[in-house]
């Protein structure tokens, strides 16, 4: 098995690559989930010996914890929000049936072409885990004589673009996590409304996600979507040789936003449901979440930017009402826009009890004097310090990488995961 340093090498090698660009308008893929540090100086990782700041560490007279999770995929720790979600999902799988768990898909037992030089692995690609189009995953099944660990990549692109072949954009990215026994797995999910006007006139908030103006997805059944993946690799989890319980996820912007969301959540699990994958839990043992935003609760924006509210609103109030098909309006004055609010905000959900939490965003901290465009807004580093503070006011493990405050952790979020689903 290479070492963590060397692991460490291969991704930071791949660092730059994840900080480019993507040409869609809004909360756009600002990278791959693993910016590099400090305007591009990549870290070399430390030593697998070594172990992360407070990772483990004993709490409150020496009661040591675990990130708060369990081994099981994590407990039901508030009975009324968990009652309140899943009620709010209930028709979330309606009609739909089971026919996916029988669609072929691509299996190459060699494994991916790609990194045919590197760890042995099993290759699977376009994997339907539910049953809409865009509900598809690739897996990278490292061999083991032993069930893996799995980190899962969740794309960036605004809810309106970007694909899972985003992650192949770091080669080094992927054959550093199978170097380390670690088993990868990279999502689609369903695509929202890009015109504000015609998601308000949405007939169908839990639609097919295919046709951004046609048949967009409302955000709450997007990021149902990602927390879907996460039970599907656990149905599968024999059949792979994945440890259910040692299963991390991340992502960039909109990926960091669903990786946080259904690591936040309660378990979303429903026992004796027709469809056996939402039967498994949603729970995960490790949620990285970089250059993302503070909650999809947008009327907090304000409050958890520390920024103007008709500020904020003249730059987001677009991206507010196109993901939610809701006019600000409809947020504030609504039962079902304060509930959809409550759905969307994880910043709440997040609370004691929750995995072992890292956040990354070196952009600088700019206020309204200096702000020049909605990226800066959407991507605005207080929304990590925001998520930090109330990660460690919950008692959880956090690290946190900005300009504006950083954890003694020294290792990027990769390396974080890894750490948290082999220790």
């Amino acid at each position: 098995m290479t070492s963590m340093r060397t692991m460490g090498i291969l991704v930071a090698a791949a660092l730059v690559a994840c900080s480019g660009t993507s040409d869609v308008v809004g909360l756009d893929d600002r990278d791959a989930g693993v910016a590099a540090r400090d305007g591009g100086e990549a870290e070399v990782i430390r030593d697998a010996g070594e172990a992360p700041t407070n990772a483990g560490a004993e709490r409150d007279g020496g009661e040591a914890t675990d990130g708060g999770v369990n081994r099981d995929g994590g407990e039901a720790r508030n009975d009324a929000g968990a009652s309140f979600l899943k009620t709010w999902f209930a028709d979330y799988n309606a009609g739909q049936g089971t026919d996916y768990l029988d669609a072929p898909y691509t299996t190459l037992a060699n494994g991916d072409p790609r990194y045919a030089n590197d760890a042995p692995h099993v290759y699977r690609e376009d994997v339907p885990y539910g049953p809409f189009p865009r509900n598809v995953l690739d897996v990278w099944q490292v061999d083991s004589s032993t069930p893996t660990p799995v980190l899962v990549f969740i794309h960036g692109g605004g809810f309106q673009g970007g694909d899972k072949s985003q992650v192949n954009q770091n080669p080094n990215l992927v054959r550093g996590i199978l170097s380390q026994g670690v088993s990868l797995v990279s999502i689609n999910y369903r695509w929202a409304y890009r015109d504000p006007n015609d998601a308000v006139l949405a007939p169908v908030p839990n639609d097919e996600g295919t046709v951004h103006d046609v048949n967009g997805t409302r955000l709450d059944y997007i990021l149902r979507d990602c927390a879907r993946a996460i039970q599907y690799i656990r149905y599968r989890a024999a059949e792979w040789n994945i440890d259910p319980n040692r299963i991390a996820a991340w992502g960039g912007s909109a990926g960091a936003g669903c990786a946080t969301w259904t690591g936040a959540v309660e378990d979303l699990a429903v026992e004796d449901h027709a469809d056996p994958v939402l039967r498994a839990s949603t729970r995960l043992q490790a949620i990285g979440h970089t250059n993302g935003q503070p909650t999809y609760h947008w009327l907090r924006w304000p409050e958890l930017l520390e920024l103007d509210e008709a500020f904020v609103f003249g730059h987001v109030e677009g991206e507010a009402v196109r993901l939610t098909q809701k006019s600000l309006a409809d947020l504030r004055g609504t039962q079902e826009g304060q509930d959809l609010g409550r759905v969307l905000d994880y910043y709440d959900h997040l609370d004691a009890g929750d995995p072992p939490f890292i956040t990354q965003n070196q952009s600088p901290d700019r206020d309204e004097t200096t702000i020049t465009n909605a990226s800066e807004v959407i991507h605005h580093p207080r929304a990590h310090v925001a998520l930090y503070r109330r990660c460690e006011a919950a008692g959880n493990d956090c690290e946190i990488n900005t300009r504006i405050e950083r954890s003694e952790y020294r290792g990027n979020v990769i390396q974080y995961l890894i750490e948290a689903v082999t220790r």
